[in-house]
């Protein structure tokens, strides 16, 4: 009887000291860890916003460049059907007003495509016959949109062209620079450029 209290209590002192010597994580310890894992989980965060950011960025510059082309074959296809009838009212180098069969039918459109300041960045407008106006191209860096010549190889007109000169452009140029982030040209611009040759000046 005395034997088996003794090994009890042996027993119980060595358990108690066991306790004793693993008795869980520090104050440092716990800080320590936290920190750990707020580094980690920072970072990972930090990851999927930049990648999220990236994404978005790529599918902007995506969607701008289809619509900055679909502007441009809508600009072109209108050019196209000018006619020497009515011709060329208006040429500067951020406008341009002539009259056009755009809809296909027996009678002429005066359209007139114009550029509009829109918080350093510019949009190009199209308005048919002064009536409603829409927008076709948004975030413009350049303000030197169209370009006129009278003959293949030679110079531009100066601009606005001289009345006497509408007649005798020969073809028109094109130029379309984007960005959607910034007013200055950087890695992301988009530089779209095209001329047109009117089709009774062929």
């Amino acid at each position: 009887m005395l034997m088996v209290l003794k090994v009890s209590q042996v027993m119980k002192l060595l358990l108690q000291d066991k306790f004793k010597n693993n008795s869980g994580l520090t104050l440092v310890e716990l800080l320590l860890s936290t920190l750990l894992i707020t580094i980690i989980v920072g970072l990972v965060t930090l990851s999927y916003f930049n990648s999220t950011k990236a994404s978005e960025t790529t599918i902007t510059v995506a969607t701008s460049v289809k619509d900055a082309r679909t502007a441009m074959y809508g600009i072109t296809k209108d050019i196209r059907e000018i006619r020497e009838a009515l011709g060329i009212e208006l040429a500067d180098i951020d406008e341009v007003t002539f009259y056009s069969n755009i809809d296909a039918d027996d009678e002429f459109e005066k359209v007139h495509y114009y550029l509009e300041n829109d918080g350093g960045f510019y949009n190009l407008i199209r308005q048919i016959n002064d009536g409603n106006s829409k927008i076709v191209v948004t975030h413009l860096i350049n303000d030197q949109i169209f370009s006129y010549v009278t003959a293949f190889g030679e110079d531009s007109l100066l601009t606005p062209v001289d009345i006497s000169e509408l007649e005798n452009i020969r073809s028109i140029g094109i130029s379309l620079i984007i960005d959607q982030e910034s007013t200055i040209a950087g890695s992301r611009t988009i530089d779209l450029g095209t001329s047109v040759t009117l089709r009774n000046k062929v």
